[in-house]
């Protein structure tokens, strides 16, 4: 059965397969505090296909944007890092099933979501609260997606990786600079094809770039560095780079 990923923006996507839909860190809105979208959204979030489930990485405002979770209907379940439904259900009334760090949940009879730890440090305004973050290995009608949301490079991944093996890998590749404070929270595009690597994944499709300027890398500099990375290590035919709105289709 097929699997198409729709990039929406940042580390937003939408995983589709027999007829039913997952989407990630959920952010419509044109801003970020003063921070401006500066890639238009490609579609109408009040037209969006309402998924089988919405899956929270971690609590920073560019991964869990309280006003998009409005836009979907009270019956849509929210998966999160433990600890963060608190929260959440402060504002939306949706089902919420919160998974610790190796713990699976068998969302339909096709779908099964499993949470891993990640390097990263999600809050909102007080770093003593919500801090738990969670990457996710979603297997769907036979596909297998790893989604760490944000991490810094780790290399037990790879042993977290059920048979018969990851088949697409959506990686983030913006937010290393400054790298005196973002090395221990993010990855670039390097670590990034590492990261690839070690999990031996088939397919990897950066997220994470091109949607808000959140450090101070040239903004365009992550996607053309993957870009030539990919180039130099013949990786061209399983690096996916997609607009957003662009799709990705397996199978």
């Amino acid at each position: 059965m097929s699997t198409q990923i729709t990039y929406i923006g940042h580390a937003t996507v939408e995983i589709a397969s027999g007829g039913k839909t997952l989407i990630t860190d959920p952010v419509f809105s044109q801003r970020i505090f003063w921070i401006k979208r500066r890639s238009p959204l490609p579609m109408d979030p009040g037209t969006i296909q309402q998924p089988a489930a919405i899956l929270i990485s971690h609590a920073h405002f560019d991964h869990l944007d309280l006003p998009s979770l409005k836009y979907f209907k009270l019956d849509v379940p929210i998966i999160l890092p433990q600890g963060l439904g608190r929260l959440v259900s402060k504002f939306v009334k949706n089902p919420i099933i919160e998974i610790p760090h190796g713990e699976s949940h068998q969302l339909t009879p096709e779908i099964r979501i499993t949470a891993f730890p990640v390097t990263h440090f999600g809050f909102r305004f007080c770093p003593l609260r919500y801090n738990s973050c969670n990457g996710y290995i979603i297997e769907m009608n036979g596909t297998q997606i790893f989604f760490p949301g944000d991490t810094a490079y780790r290399d037990d991944f790879k042993n977290r990786i059920p048979a018969p093996g990851i088949d697409i890998a959506l990686l983030p590749i913006s937010c290393y600079q400054p790298e005196w404070l973002m090395k221990g929270r993010h990855i670039g595009p390097d670590q990034a094809l590492k990261i690839f690597t070690d999990i031996g994944a088939k397919h990897f499709i950066p997220i994470h770039w091109g949607t808000f300027k959140l450090s101070t890398e040239p903004f365009h500099e992550p996607i053309e560095w993957l870009q030539r990375l990919a180039t130099e290590q013949g990786l061209t035919d399983r690096v996916h780079i997609l607009q957003p709105g662009e799709k990705f289709q397996l199978g």
